[in-house]
């Protein structure tokens, strides 16, 4: 009793002022300081340092198991965007959750591999993949190779043949979205749907499927759709009509029956307060009409393939950044942070992506003055946010980007030699996991090093060591050496 009675008190202490209803997993002690699953930022930054990309496994596992309930139909098998973040200890958790792969390249097949996926729950989808990318993706054996134009076609047909291997594939289809009264021009990120890169038009996609049926070695087993960013879930309706069209064109021309649609990802996140739709809005109406239409079109039920990737991770992203200046012009107030868009935080620059911003460590004071949040790089354009009303801050407070759980890390780069950050998870059971280290100097410059030969290792190895030397060490606990 007396343990519930101080559990309400705690609760009563904490502020809504930040906390929003995604980020359950958020909340803050007396002293301001944010909790991330009950542990203070502080506990995290003190051990790994920033800046620090931290992940919450509940929030990962939730929305995995959210995507799958939503879709009643006994074939569904949803598959994970390893692009958004391929980390393998989040991999590990996809396929836990009964998750199959999406991956974009030779080097996310590997990661697949090494998360335990079998080669059957893997699906290889990019715009261009070589002649050696097209054998190592049919020698592991994956679930199927998605051709993205006429010409990869005949790229697939020409390894299967002198392979003299079956090699399955799905043909990707751009089919001229159109919903309501209006013509749908672009997604969310202004990537037009009309005249996208993705897919080879609907117009030739008869002409796909009967190239395709000519090669010996292609079995066709499936059609793709990517769409980017849906902003409107009449969008999936649309596709899938269109892709089932071309299945029955399959069965009535060549008696082949297709196996999956796969309808690609794009399922919208928040990153402020608009409204988006949910998997639970879409699923059960979609349903209905995928099947009202395979009925209509007297096919097989096929799998059903989504591909959701920033919706699994995004909310469940935080990026751990510190205060290390204040810098008050004639025109703004700036505050400088050791977090950098170009090593961290790359889609304010990219996608003008709006991320939230919060005072990690004053979490109880009011919003009182706006700021500008700036990267340590030397370039103009590093700004994390700008004109953000937030308390009065100063050297040593840390602030934390919420929602940056998606394309943050895949994207970062080491621009100005900058060090990519770590990355935690947060396990369900509160205990944190290092899932990806800082990076190593010895890493960043080997691709040179290897071959110019200009440092020797040993120098290199001298200049590792100093640039890690503990100060404390250095300079002894008083402050003196």
């Amino acid at each position: 009793m007396e343990k519930e009675v101080a559990l309400k008190k705690k609760k009563k202490t904490v502020s809504k002022r930040y906390l929003k209803p995604r980020w359950k997993f958020l909340g803050h002690d007396r002293k301001g300081i944010m909790t991330v699953e009950g542990i203070p930022i502080t506990d995290l930054t003190q051990k790994y340092g920033t800046p620090l990309y931290v992940m919450v496994e509940s929030e990962i596992r939730d929305r995995l198991r959210r995507f799958k309930a939503a879709f009643p139909y006994e074939k569904l098998r949803p598959q994970y965007a390893c692009k958004c973040n391929s980390n393998l200890e989040i991999l590990r958790i996809v396929r836990e959750e009964g998750f199959e792969l999406d991956v974009s390249s030779v080097g996310e097949i590997i990661l697949g591999l090494l998360a335990d996926f079998s080669p059957e729950q893997i699906t290889f989808t990019n715009l261009y993949k070589t002649e050696q990318d097209i054998l190592f993706a049919a020698k592991i054996g994956v679930r199927a190779i998605t051709a993205d134009s006429l010409e990869e076609i005949r790229r697939i047909g020409t390894v299967a043949q002198k392979m003299q291997t079956k090699i399955r594939i799905f043909i990707r289809v751009n089919p001229n979205i159109r919903y309501g009264n209006k013509l749908q021009k672009i997604n969310h990120y202004g990537t037009p749907l009309l005249a996208a890169k993705y897919g080879i038009p609907i117009a030739y996609a008869k002409k796909a499927i009967d190239l395709a049926k000519s090669y010996e070695y292609i079995d066709l087993v499936g059609f793709h759709f990517h769409g980017g960013y849906m902003p409107n879930y009449k969008v999936y309706f649309q596709a899938a009509n269109k892709l089932l069209k071309l299945a029955k064109y399959c069965k009535d021309t060549y008696n082949h029956t297709i196996y999956d649609i796969d309808l690609g990802g794009g399922f919208p996140v928040q990153y402020q307060d608009e409204t988006i739709f949910t998997p639970e809005e879409m699923g059960k109406k979609f349903i209905r009409y995928f099947k009202k239409t395979l009925v209509n079109y007297d096919l097989q039920w096929p799998n059903l393939v989504f591909e959701p990737g920033k919706f699994m991770v995004a909310n469940a992203g935080i990026a751990l950044v510190k205060v290390i200046s204040k810098k008050p012009t004639k025109t703004k107030r700036i505050l400088v942070t050791d977090g950098s868009t170009y090593s961290m935080l790359p889609d304010p620059i990219i996608y003008k992506t709006y991320y939230e911003i919060l005072p990690a460590t004053q979490m109880t004071l009011p919003r009182v003055r706006k700021y500008d949040i700036a990267g340590c790089t030397c370039d103009c354009i590093d700004i994390l946010g700008s004109n953000r009303k937030l308390p009065i801050l100063k050297e040593n407070d840390y602030l934390a980007i919420m929602d940056s759980g998606a394309y943050s890390n895949a994207m970062a780069s080491n621009f100005n030699n900058l060090k990519r950050p770590p990355m935690v998870m947060i396990k369900e059971s509160g205990a944190v996991k290092l899932i990806r280290r800082r990076d190593r100097y010895s890493e960043m410059f080997a691709p040179e090093l290897d071959v110019l030969k200009l440092a020797d290792p040993k120098e290199m190895k001298q200049l590792y060591n100093l640039s890690r030397l503990n100060l404390n060490k250095v300079w002894g606990s008083n402050g003196k050496k």
